[in-house]
């Protein structure tokens, strides 16, 4: 090997001592080796080739083109081969071997290329398969070499194909077979691939280099490897030698054959956006893929995305995306037949023409030159860079994403990944609803940070709440997508199981269902709702559709409340919406007040984005679909006792399966207006009542307030037989009310008033729940003095009317003495079928019954007293339970059988202070005989129920058997009475109305009390005492005047007779 080497140097001796002169050119017989062997400054490169084995290649060229390195530019290749290596560059040494083969006698230790393949490469990269330049007159009268080639033109960069030949044939033995890119249907082998031999990366085509001559001040320059529009490359020495093979051309600089495209995009400044977000799949197709022309978007070309869009293709999620775009920037098919797309391939040597590639995608390309090699464009838009050649292609740059469609084509559920929902996005495909997330979009997304986006469509209106639930367009699709970020569903994703309150990702700190479930399929569709509703569409307590559809619900879409508030009633933080500058409907501008959006109790965090036909709200929870009637009252502290009374019914089994329901739910304080009543309704008896009461509470089909007319009344049938209640709604309020059915004006069930709506569209998932201040009993239920003072659970005075042989007052008679006879025989007129529903089951009544109220002391007040007394002395038992009732008449002038509003509701009688009512013992009451038979009604206390009920005129000692307090009341179930010709003026209208003389009567009621008031009967002393005063007075007067009598008649007896003074004694 150093005999070798020495030998190698014997050349380079020789032509040291040689004279200084330039040496004539060689003769016609010499070849390129031999002027490579003759030159000094060019025996590394000498021994490249020998070591590559290409001597006798290059002996065999007939007209070639040598670009010759000289050995200083081989040694300085070699510094930077090491020196990438040391920064862990990695990357075959091509020179390094060679220079240490010649210098040191030494061969790598280890060889792993035998064939020298990359050598062989590089070296066949500086070799042109033609000569280009004309050879000097000197040589040309001997030369056998064919005709010169054209002259190269000035300031135009050329393409020239090198005898460098890209394949992957030496490290791929399956090649042929092309790659696949990712996302398309695998790639067949091309049919014009030549036959027999591999047909290498460009298309049985040699790797071309680009070289441009001008005129320089010295004569004309040659450079090498300029770029598309001639800057850089490297400028020959013009020392050129012409053999009998071909041209010797000295530069100072190794060529450097392309990389694949890979690498190309990988380390090109100008596409590290591209590099950056092709996945790692992408680029492994691109460095291996066959004869690719390729159109790249610039960093710039990005620019023209949105940030959500850019965050989706950075999210790791884009793959597909990625390929598409890449797939519709690429060609193999090139300029026909898989011929690499060189742009003067592709507009001609005018630079004028025109061209179509077809892209991988089957799309369309067209490439226009515009008179000028450096301009050209495709599809429209100017190639910034154009013939960036590679190993297996060729790279343009253009400065816009050259996309069929003109955008990304995304899809809501690509700007959730986008977003930070990719945890949500994988729930929506765990239960097949991807599809609603899935509808492309020709439109980039948008933000909406303005408090009044620009219309939808003119032709596309859209109605608020319940009119709104189906699209207007069936053929487009609108949805708005209620999400949660990752960090919502962070525990969730990970698989933890058991998941405290605080760390569920749903509102009400419920677990997340399993995956695939029907439950977490439901809970989803809850968050898609149906339309697109813009953040300027939505008003606070709205309800809108959602795509969750239940048997509960009779098919019907589960509706979900909006609701926009102002910061100062806002809970929580959230999305603002500002309406600075919203016009108000007076169209004044409103204040700058900002403004809280929230769906179904979660608030929104960011500003909503619309895409296409959908939009997107981030909710800050994932929301719960509408809990069963009995769930949502429970949650309501303000409906324990509808609760309470719905299991005391055995209804929590009926409202949570009914379907199709709405529920007018009282509140606590209106159960206990009811008062006895209602404590009549909790007892064990009373079940099937009760269920009554409660059934005619539920509406047979899902009415939301909306739903209701805008004005005036109208009726809905209950689950209750289908007994029907009543709405109305008032034109200048616009409040709602609710009330049974009316006879004459006046409320078959009783109640003195209409219930008023106080809250509503709460709601469930078998329909809509209605909050209301006020019991609405059916007109079938007949609450009677009976049924009040079992409710009071005071039996005991059950027990003491009936020994009292007194049960016509629990019956509503007058006492029997003061009957007519044949008054029970009176028959009464048949009602029409107007009056059948409220008449049914209650008891008939006519003018001749009187109604009481009954003060009815507690079993335990009665406990106090001694009963043996008043059982065997019937007149005292007759004179007490007497004074504990009190007739009742109408309590207005109008002939209305209750009491004004403004009194306490349920009570049976006008309670103001100091006010009196005379009861059964009162002499002013038939069979009456006391004078203190008169109660008197006082107001103890600030409560509505603070008062007291005393015995009038009562002086004596015992205070606790004169008056007592009222702890409770209720009212009977008014009669409809037959009215006589007394009775006929109240109720004419209704007379009229109904063919008979019917009117609506007070029943009376109880009044319960915590003691017992005793008969009041003075002591002797209040019967007698003032006669005995009298007598002492008079005695006293007497006495008193007889003394002064006395005295005066004393006195006038000691006066005596006296004689004059002349008048002599006899």
């Amino acid at each position: 090997m150093r005999l070798l080497g020495a030998l190698l140097w014997l050349p380079a001796l020789a032509a040291t001592a040689a004279s200084a002169k330039p040496h004539p050119a060689p003769p016609d017989t010499s070849h390129l080796v031999d002027i490579l062997s003759a030159s000094p400054d060019h025996q590394l490169l000498l021994a490249a080739f020998q070591r590559a084995r290409l001597i006798p290649t290059l002996n065999r060229l007939n007209g070639s083109t040598l670009f010759a390195p000289t050995d200083e530019a081989i040694r300085r290749e070699r510094d930077r081969e090491k020196e990438r290596a040391l920064s862990g560059v990695v990357g075959a040494a091509v020179w390094t071997p060679v220079v240490e083969w010649v210098d040191e006698g030494k061969a790598e230790e280890h060889e792993h290329d035998n064939l020298q393949l990359a050598l062989r490469d590089t070296l066949l990269y500086h070799v042109l398969n033609f000569t280009l330049l004309a050879a000097p007159p000197s040589n040309e009268t001997n030369s056998t070499r064919p005709e010169p080639p054209k002259p190269l033109p000035y300031d135009v960069p050329v393409l020239e194909e090198t005898l460098y030949f890209p394949s992957l044939f030496p490290y791929n033995r399956s090649f042929p077979a092309p790659p696949t890119l990712p996302g398309t249907e695998p790639d067949q082998p091309d049919p014009d691939a030549p036959k027999g031999r591999p047909e290498g990366l460009l298309h049985d085509e040699g790797q071309r280099l680009r070289l441009l001559q001008k005129k320089g001040e010295k004569g004309d320059e040659l450079w090498v490897g300029v770029d598309w529009k001639g800057a850089g490359g490297i400028k020959t020495t013009g020392d050129n030698q012409f053999a009998r093979n071909g041209v010797f051309i000295p530069v100072d600089e190794v060529l450097h054959k392309p990389e694949d495209l890979a690498t190309l995009i990988r380390t090109t400044p100008e596409l590290s956006t591209f590099a950056s977000l092709l996945p790692a799949s992408v680029l492994d197709y691109i460095s291996t893929a066959p004869h690719l022309t390729l159109f790249l978007p610039t960093n710039d070309a990005w620019s023209t995305l949105t940030d959500l869009e850019m965050r989706y293709l950075r999210s790791g999620f884009a793959d597909n995306d990625l390929s598409e775009i890449f797939g519709d920037a690429a060609s193999q098919s090139g300029a026909g037949k898989g011929k690499v797309g060189y742009l003067e391939r592709l507009v001609g040597e005018k630079a004028d023409g025109k061209a179509q590639l077809e892209t991988i995608r089957n799309g369309t390309l067209e490439v226009q030159g515009e008179g000028d090699a450096t301009k050209a464009t495709v599809n429209g838009t100017a190639i910034e860079r154009g013939d960036i050649l590679a190993k297996n292609g060729v790279i343009h740059m253009v400065p816009s994403l050259l996309l069929p469609s003109g955008s990304l084509m995304l899809t809501a559920e690509k700007y959730l990944i986008a977003l930070d929902a990719t945890h949500f996005v994988a729930l929506l495909r765990s239960v097949n609803l991807s599809h609603y997330v899935q509808v492309p979009s020709n439109e980039p997304g948008t933000v909406i940070d303005t408090p009044l986006p620009p219309p939808l469509s003119a032709d596309l209106p859209q109605t608020p709440l319940s009119f709104a639930d189906e699209p207007s367009n069936p053929k487009k699709e609108r949805y708005t997508i209620l999400a949660v970020k990752d960090d919502v569903l962070a525990h969730a994703a990970a698989g933890l199981s058991a998941l405290s309150a605080l760390d569920s990702p749903i509102l009400n700190g419920r677990p997340l269902p399993p995956a695939g479930s029907e439950a977490l399929k439901e809970l989803l569709q809850y968050h898609i709702v149906s339309g697109q509703w813009r953040p300027s569409e939505l008003e606070d307590g709205m309800l809108v559709g959602t795509e969750l559809r239940t048997e509960s619900l009779g098919g019907e879409r589960q509706r979900i409340m909006v609701g926009v508030q102002g910061e100062e009633g806002s809970r929580g933080e959230g999305w603002e919406r500002s309406s600075k500058g919203k016009k108000g409907r007076g169209g004044d501008d409103d204040s700058d007040e900002k403004e809280l959006i929230s769906w179904g109790g979660a608030n929104v965090v960011a500003d909503p984005v619309v895409i296409g036909n959908s939009i997107i709200y981030l909710v800050s929870a994932l929301l719960e679909p509408p809990p069963t009637a009995i769930t949502a009252a429970v949650s309501d502290l303000r409906l324990s006792t509808f609760v309470a009374s719905v299991y005391a019914a055995a209804l929590d089994g009926t409202l949570a399966t009914q379907p199709a329901v709405t529920y007018l739910v009282p509140t606590n304080a209106a159960f206990g207006a009811l008062g006895l009543t209602m404590q009549y309704l909790l007892l064990p008896t009373s079940r099937s009542e009760l269920r009554s009461v409660l059934e005619y509470h539920a509406v047979d089909e899902v009415v939301y307030l909306d739903d209701f007319p805008r004005s005036g009344g109208s009726r809905y049938p209950t689950l209750l037989d289908g007994s029907e209640i009543y709405f109305e709604r008032d034109a200048v309020n616009s409040t709602l009310s609710v009330h049974g059915p009316t006879l004459g004006g006046l409320p078959a069930n009783g109640e003195p008033r209409d219930a008023a709506v106080l809250e509503g569209n709460v709601l469930t998932e078998t329909g809509v729940m209605h909050v209301i201040d006020q019991v609405e009993l059916p007109p079938e239920l007949e609450i009677t003095l009976e049924k009040l003072v079992r409710g009071a659970k005071a039996n005991t005075m059950i027990d003491l009317i009936r020994a009292a042989n007194m049960t016509w007052v629990l019956d509503g008679k007058k006492p029997p003495r003061q009957r007519r006879d044949g008054e029970e025989k009176e028959t009464r007129p048949d009602l029409t079928a107007a009056t059948e529903t409220a008449k049914k089951k209650k008891t008939r009544h006519d003018h001749s019954d009187q109604a009481y109220t009954i003060l009815c002391p507690t079993d335990k007040a009665f406990g106090r007293l001694n009963l043996t007394y008043y059982l065997s002395n019937p007149t005292a038992l007759s004179r007490l339970v007497r004074l504990h009732v009190i007739p009742t008449t109408s309590s207005s002038s109008t002939g209305s059988p209750f009491p004004p509003r403004s009194t306490n509701p349920g009570s049976p009688l006008v309670l103001e202070d100091a006010k009196t009512y005379d009861s059964l013992l009162s002499k002013s009451q038939p069979g009456g005989s006391s004078k203190f038979g008169a109660l008197a009604f006082k107001k103890w206390g600030a409560g509505e129920d603070d008062w007291m009920v005393g015995i009038r005129g009562a002086r004596g000692t015992k205070g606790e058997s004169d008056a007592a307090r009222v702890l409770a009341w209720g009212r009977a179930t008014p009669w409809f009475v037959t009215s006589d010709k007394g009775d006929e003026e109240d109720g004419e209208d209704l007379a009229a109305a109904l063919g008979s003389t019917v009117r609506l009567a007070a029943a009376g009621g109880v009044i319960s009390i915590d003691s017992v008031l005793i008969p009041y009967e003075p002591g002797w002393f209040r019967k007698w005492g003032w006669v005995v005063t009298l007598a002492v007075v008079l005695v006293s007067i007497g006495a008193v005047g007889a003394v002064f009598a006395v005295r005066w008649w004393k006195k006038r007896q000691q006066l005596k007779y006296e004689r004059l003074m002349q008048e002599e004694d006899d």
